[in-house]
């Protein structure tokens, strides 16, 4: 189902996992900008159906692709383009994040983290490039943890360490046409892996003692699609987590 008006001068924005937590910020702060948007989901097609209601002022729509399937990665950008027209603002939003070490390391949860992580965000990017827009920007979400490493979430980290070279590499390769950044969150929202209290407990804790919010990243976003002249950069939005000193393992454990 499409909703809105045809009336958006600005590029249609393409953003996975658009549907809840970080993903809808971006969708939302898109549409109030003007750009058509569509809303990449998985599993939460009753959420991204009601957010498709919710965009005023221009034209939404809901595509559901299941990432950790390359076919179906691949097809997703010529899918929104026949709905919107071309897609000029991708925002690789959507991972998977699951625990795991390398004792306990297994083939299937590797490429699992790989092919949704990073194999779809370079398809999506693949397929933008390949419009023959004369300008496009991609934005791809990494993990500040990149910058403070440690072997937590061990496939996680790693799929994310690939996309993080993935967007300095096409940043060279794609210029002039596509612009390729990043935004580096910290920790911004709670997640199915800690409670309520436990976030909040260590949200702030932090050397700028302010812990980043999806606003935070809605600006680092907005300042990537609307500043013409930047590509390859990869900004931190995480209160300074990426050069805490104590986060040798994943935060809740550390602080």
């Amino acid at each position: 189902m499409i909703m809105g008006d045809p009336s958006s001068q600005k590029p249609a924005a393409l953003v996975t996992g658009g549907a809840k937590r970080l993903g809808r910020a971006f969708i939302e702060a898109l549409a109030a900008d003007g750009h058509d948007v569509i809303i990449h989901y998985n599993s939460s097609a009753d959420e991204a159906e009601a957010l498709v209601k919710e965009i005023r002022g221009v034209r939404a729509i809901a595509l559901g692709a299941d990432l950790s399937k390359p076919e179906e990665a691949a097809s997703l950008v010529a899918r929104a383009n026949q709905a919107l027209g071309p897609v000029g603002v991708l925002v690789n939003s959507a991972s998977i994040f699951e625990q795991d070490q390398l004792e306990d390391l297994g083939a299937e949860s590797f490429h699992r983290h790989m092919t949704a992580n990073t194999l779809a965000p370079a398809l999506l990017t693949k397929a933008v490039a390949g419009q023959g827009l004369e300008r496009a920007s991609v934005v791809n979400v990494l993990d500040y943890k990149l910058f403070n490493l440690n072997a937590d979430y061990f496939s996680y980290t790693l799929s994310k360490a690939a996309l993080k070279t993935m967007t300095e590499m096409l940043a060279k390769s794609l210029a002039p046409k596509v612009r390729i950044n990043a935004i580096a969150p910290g920790l911004t929202l709670p997640s199915a892996h800690h409670s309520e209290a436990e976030f909040q407990r260590v949200h702030d804790d932090n050397p700028l003692k302010c812990g980043s919010t999806p606003e935070d990243l809605v600006a680092a976003l907005r300042f990537f699609v609307n500043t013409p002249s930047v590509s390859g950069q990869i900004v931190c939005v995480d209160g300074g987590q990426h050069f805490d000193p104590r986060l040798r393992r994943d935060v809740f454990e550390a602080l």
